[in-house]
Parts: C-alpha cells; sequence; structure tokens
C-alpha cells in the first residue's frame, strides 16, 4: 500500500516547482535568504520524492526545515509533511494567517507555531552538531529529556558527532516534599506514594542522563563533559529547552486527570502529562524581532532559577 502524500506536494504543484530542477533553484533562492552556506544543499532527486510521497518519518533535517519554511510562508514543517489525500486541497483544515509572514496575532509565524515533543528530537540532535554544546532544561522528571538526547549522546560515542564540549543543565522539582500538584484528584491533597514514584522516575533517568555525560569525558571521547540536576521548589507547570543560547523550546504541561497503580492500589491523580505537551519554538535566526528576545529572557530566566532558588539534587 502506497503512502498517502504529504501537504508539500500540493503546494508544489499549486507553485509548478514539482520538477526537481525547478524546485532546487527555488530552495536555494529562500536558503540565501536564511543562511547562504545552505545554498547548493538541498535534497537531491529521490530525496525530494521521498518528501513528497510521505516515505518520510518524522521530519527532515533542521536545516531543511528552516528553508521550506521559508519557501513557504506560513507553514511549518510539520504542516507540510502532514499528509492528505490527492484530490484534498493543501490548504483543507489549515488557517491561514491573513500576512503571508504573520499570525492572526501579528507575531510572527516562526514564534507562534507549536510542535510535539517527538518532533523537537532533530532540532536537539542538530544542537549537539557543533563544537560547543550548551543545553537548559527545566521540566518535571526529565524522562522526555531522556529520551531526546540519548540517540545525540550515542552517536558523540560512536563518531557521528564530534562536539568538543558539552554542558547540561536541568532543573526540577524537589518530589521529596508535598507539591500543588501532582496531587490527588478527590481532595487535591498530597501523595505520598506518588511523590516516590516521581522520585524514582526522575532518578532512574536522571542518573541515565548523568552516567551517559559522564562517560564521555572519561572516555576522553571529548574534551570536556559536564551534567548537573538541581531541583527547587517550584511547581511542575511547564517545560523549556534552551539549546546553545540560540534556540528555545517552551510549553505548558497540561493537567489531566489519571489513575496510576501504585502497588496493586489505584491512586487518581491531577498530574501534569509531559508527552503531551506543545512546544513552542523561538530562534535568534527567525528574522523576526521577538525570537531574540524571548531567547535572551528564557536564558534570564533559567539562569535567576538556577543560581538563586535551586539547590543540588541528592537521589
Amino acid at each position: 500500500m502506497t503512502n498517502p502524500p504529504v501537504r508539500l506536494k500540493a503546494l508544489l504543484r499549486e507553485r509548478h516547482w514539482q520538477t526537481h530542477r525547478t524546485f532546487t533553484l527555488e530552495y536555494d533562492k529562500a536558503a540565501r535568504k536564511v543562511d547562504p552556506s545552505l545554498v547548493g544543499r538541498g535534497p537531491s532527486r529521490a530525496q525530494l520524492h521521498r518528501w513528497t510521497s510521505g516515505e518520510v518519518k518524522g521530519l527532515p533535517y533542521p536545516d531543511h526545515c528552516r528553508v521550506l519554511e521559508k519557501m513557504f510562508p506560513g507553514w511549518t514543517a510539520e504542516q507540510l509533511f502532514e499528509h492528505i489525500n490527492d484530490e484534498q486541497d493543501a490548504h483543507e483544515g489549515i488557517v491561514i494567517p491573513a500576512s503571508p509572514n504573520t499570525s492572526g496575532t501579528g507575531l510572527p509565524v516562526e514564534a507562534s507555531v507549536a510542535t510535539s515533543p517527538i518532533h523537537i528530537r532533530p532540532y536537539v540532535e542538530a544542537a549537539f552538531d557543533r563544537e560547543h554544546v550548551a543545553i537548559d532544561f527545566f521540566g518535571f522528571s526529565g524522562e522526555t529529556l531522556h529520551g531526546v538526547i540519548q540517540e545525540p549522546l550515542d552517536k558523540i560515542r560512536a563518531g557521528q558527532l564530534k562536539p568538543r564540549n558539552l554542558t547540561l543543565r536541568i532543573l526540577v522539582p524537589d518530589v521529596s516534599k508535598p507539591m500543588a500538584v501532582p496531587c490527588r484528584s478527590e481532595d487535591l491533597g498530597d501523595d505520598p506514594e506518588f511523590r516516590q514514584r516521581a522520585s524514582r522516575i526522575m532518578l532512574r533517568h536522571g542518573q541515565a542522563i548523568l552516567d551517559a555525560v559522564e562517560e564521555l569525558a572519561d572516555l576522553g571521547i571529548v574534551d570536556s563533559a559536564k551534567a548537573e540536576i538541581r531541583v527547587h521548589d517550584c511547581p511542575p507547570l511547564f517545560k523549556l529547552y534552551v539549546l546553545n543560547n540560540e534556540e528555545v523550546f517552551f510549553g505548558f504541561y497540561p493537567i489531566r486527570q489519571h489513575v496510576v497503580q501504585i502497588k496493586g492500589t489505584p491512586h487518581p491523580m491531577f498530574d501534569p502529562m509531559g508527552k503531551e505537551t506543545s512546544l513552542f519554538r523561538h530562534t535568534v535566526h527567525d528574522g523576526s524581532a521577538i525570537g531574540p528576545q524571548y531567547v535572551a529572557q528564557a536564558r534570564q530566566w533559567f539562569d535567576t532559577v538556577w543560581e538563586t532558588i535551586s539547590r543540588e539534587f541528592t537521589g
């Protein structure tokens, strides 16, 4: 069974850019505006076919995504690679901003679109493809962070990525104390057993990250590698990634009621759901006025929490 085509194919057909030669010309025009070093680095004929036929799982590399979003103002990479029917109009089911460069709120599109946690993976991997890598994370347990950085760390060990220095800072709540959330759904009270479970999850993923980073330094694969975890007393209401001080992903945790089984006993809880978070991307390279300001404020906020109200994580 063939895969349904993606929206990108329909948009190319609208603009008569279907041939590889024409696509490459338009790609290079956009690349020149995004980053001149990307000119001439567009997809091969076979790769373009995979893109438009829906054979690609996930998204292309971040540089491709940046150029595609410049080629099709108002569209995110996620929307360009959504599957549609052959007969479906490319714009069906999508609200197009009044201006091709702005959303309905007047903010630049690049600063107002959201992605799911799984779609952050190529951006995180690209962040590791630098000489000096710096990643800051603020969230609940660190489970999704572990999921998205494990592959880049493995690629460093395999020699596929070659940073010289790696710094990773992680801020998570102190679950040894009662918090406003998570809480029991019946009376909004504290549940010590649930917090103990959260502590085990945090310790499992946090320690795995620390061990993997420390191993890179011990083996001499990188010149220096340091990962730190600190805890604080703030409730876990949102998730924040800061990549190389240039790119920010931010999203609110939705609070859901669900029943957790602990030692065979059901625990109805209100719990922040990290895997359901929509992450908004901001970058200093998006050409907008708000992107660099947002990144700068996110960095400043993280630094102030790290330096003032956080303390060493002791497990």
